[in-house]
């Protein structure tokens, strides 16, 4: 415990180092909610492993599902929102920056990061551990805990940098909705594993001595629903992003057709000129007029058009 403490405490004054030298070197500010991000993925990591979730987790399988999830969604995703790779290459010399590059387009690095490769091993550890008598193994067994904790915050990021994080780390960017997609993809299989376990048919393999079947159901209904929840608001970052993205090709191509003359249209709700006007979001604001001012000799516009709205 002594040992996580001061490697929490660590990583959070390491970070905050890092914005406090963009500051002075570069004279830019870095994202508060990129900081805030950081610092509440070492607090899930503190809340997981320095509280009493640590403590009762052997006892009360709903607990040990507060601390699966805390390791295995909520840390991962707010460090990779945190974008702390990015931190680093505004904030490091050239040689430095040389050195992390190289490493981020290294072979191995570039495994790790296969979406497939950290999929199967994030479910499968997910499965063993579970399913197949692994949290027994591994309550018997504290380093085992601890390691098999460890791996789950570890492929925990692989999973989740590449979906939420805009950092550069082995493998080209995903646009957003690949990105969004990748995020949904693993909500069946935590789906299985979630009614698996409330069906009571693999009960055997949940520690019974120390759960009882009621406790495990409970626990299961919990991680059904956190990490549907988990999952959704991760999810939402990409999909944010694909939105914006998208509002901003259609200002682009509002502001083509209003340059080159071309925004015109007739409508049964009206008529209305070329005078049109781009608003602070880039989109078209349409100016409807109403029959009386309907130009004389304009043959696109019939006689009798009703008024605008």
């Amino acid at each position: 415990m002594v040992i996580t403490t001061v490697a929490e405490l660590g990583l959070v004054a390491w970070y905050l180092r890092r914005v406090q030298l963009l500051s002075v070197l570069r004279g830019r500010k870095w994202p508060v909610h990129r900081t805030a991000a950081f610092v509440g993925a070492v607090a899930m990591m503190a809340l997981a492993w320095q509280t009493g979730i640590a403590t009762y987790a052997s006892s009360v399988f709903t607990v040990h599902i507060f601390q699966h999830l805390a390791l295995m969604i909520a840390a991962p995703v707010l460090f990779a929102l945190s974008a702390p790779v990015t931190l680093v290459m505004q904030t490091s010399s050239r040689p430095a920056k040389v050195k992390v590059l190289r490493l981020l387009r290294s072979r191995p690095m570039h495994m790790a990061t296969n979406p497939l490769l950290t999929f199967l091993a994030n479910y499968g550890l997910m499965f063993w551990f579970f399913l197949d008598h692994g949290i027994v193994v591994s309550m018997a067994h504290a380093p085992l805990m601890d390691t098999a904790n460890t791996a789950f915050l570890v492929f925990g990021c692989l999973m989740w940098w590449p979906i939420t994080s805009p950092d550069f780390i082995g493998r080209r960017p995903y646009s957003p909705p690949i990105r969004a997609l990748m995020g949904v993809v693993g909500m069946p299989f935590d789906s299985v594993l979630a009614v698996s376990l409330m069906t009571g048919g693999t009960t055997v393999s949940i520690a019974p001595t120390m759960y009882s079947a009621a406790n495990v159901a409970t626990g299961a209904e919990v991680f059904w629903i956190l990490s549907m929840v988990l999952t959704t608001a991760g999810v939402l970052v990409p999909a944010r992003r694909w939105l914006n993205g998208e509002q901003r090709a259609s200002a682009k191509a509002n502001i083509r057709l209003a340059e080159a003359g071309t925004a015109r249209a007739v409508s049964t709700r009206g008529w209305w000129d070329a005078e049109t006007a781009l608003g602070a979001d880039g989109l078209l604001s349409v100016p409807w007029a109403d029959a009386s001012e309907r130009p004389v000799g304009r043959a696109d516009v019939p006689e009798g058009e009703p008024a605008g709205p």
